[in-house]
């Protein structure tokens, strides 16, 4: 994150988005047309395209958000499942949507991760998208069973440096935040392990308990409840800070690997082009949604962190995502066919 303000940082890209030939309203530096069009927003139902199945955490916390935002708006908020493809068919679907903000899309991460790893991903996000909010932050835990003879960082990199390629990690499907996670950790602990992807986090933590696998990268919505009920141990958690529902666990960065930070979050993205007053209503409305105590409780019994950065910051960790996992897949020279 930039160190000046995010209100200054939203003065400073607004005023510099202006246009001196526009007849501008309201200090927005946004011409009157677009006022116009968001007086009376939202005037029908507004959609969240959720690219992946019900029952998931986005899913989860898309229903809850959706709830509140159906209430005080006064126009309901339809939650639409389109699973598939990494994302892409979600996204597809708003991409092809008006650009009026009647249509949002609520991906992962995957979102600035998979442009990196398709040879003909069908979108720039930058150009096509435009950020609402970061709705959550999932930090993820290094977790083993309880079984495993480490208990600590340097335990198993000391097992893999013994033997090379005898420990392998799992991963919830190829190109997915876990399995990067793995990856970077192996580039940066200097190890030989075995990447395994499943098809979904459950089959992997099915396999990691009888020891079909050493370890993995678990979202903390998967690997809470298993360690809360020992069936699974962390060893350490990948943010760059504690996580407060773990807070005896050290970070990876702790134990030596400075820097190291892997972060999964969730947000809502709209078609680009959608009239900044529009953007900024959903985003207000989302706002209220996340500082509301029913969705706090959820979201910290699931261990998301939640979000609300504003939508001009939001575009910048967009922005820096990219360039970051951009830079990072190609040394790890993965590639998803």
């Amino acid at each position: 994150m930039k160190k000046n303000s995010p209100d200054s940082r939203r003065r400073v890209l607004l005023a510099a988005a202006a246009a001196p030939s526009l007849m501008l309203l309201g200090g927005l530096g946004l011409p009157a047309v677009a006022r116009a069009q968001a007086s009376g927003f939202p005037a029908k139902p507004v959609r969240i395209v959720v690219p992946f199945s019900p029952g998931g955490p986005t899913d989860l916390m898309a229903r809850a958000i959706g709830k509140i935002m159906t209430a005080s708006m006064g126009q309901p908020v339809i939650i639409d499942n389109k699973p598939g493809g990494g994302g892409v068919i979600g996204l597809g679907e708003v991409a092809h949507q008006p650009a009026d903000g009647y249509t949002m899309v609520f991906p992962s991460i995957l979102a600035v991760t998979n442009p990196a790893l398709m040879p003909s991903y069908p979108f720039d996000t930058e150009r096509d998208f435009s950020g609402v909010t970061v709705v959550g932050f999932i930090p993820h835990a290094l977790v083993v069973s309880p079984q495993f003879p480490a208990h600590d960082l340097a335990g198993l990199v000391s097992m893999a440096r013994r033997q090379p390629d005898s420990l392998a990690y799992g991963s919830s499907g190829n190109g997915t935040s876990a399995h990067l996670a793995g990856a970077v950790f192996a580039k940066r602990a200097g190890i030989r392990v075995t990447h395994v992807p499943y098809r979904g986090a459950g089959p992997a933590v099915q396999d990691l308990m009888s020891g079909q696998i050493q370890f993995m990268f678990l979202d903390m919505s998967s690997a809470l409840p298993q360690i809360r009920a020992g069936k699974l141990r962390a060893l350490a958690v990948a943010s760059a800070e504690r996580f407060a529902g773990l807070p005896e666990v050290p970070t990876v960065a702790e134990q030596g690997y400075l820097g190291f930070g892997i972060h999964g979050w969730y947000g809502l993205l709209v078609r680009a082009g959608t009239p900044r007053p529009v953007v900024e209503r959903l985003y207000t409305e989302v706002k209220r949604a996340l500082d509301s105590q029913e969705v706090r409780r959820l979201f910290q019994a699931q261990g998301i962190q939640p979000g609300g950065m504003p939508p001009a910051e939001f575009d910048q960790l967009i922005h820096s995502d990219l360039a970051l996992w951009k830079k990072a897949i190609a040394e790890l020279r993965i590639q998803l066919q």
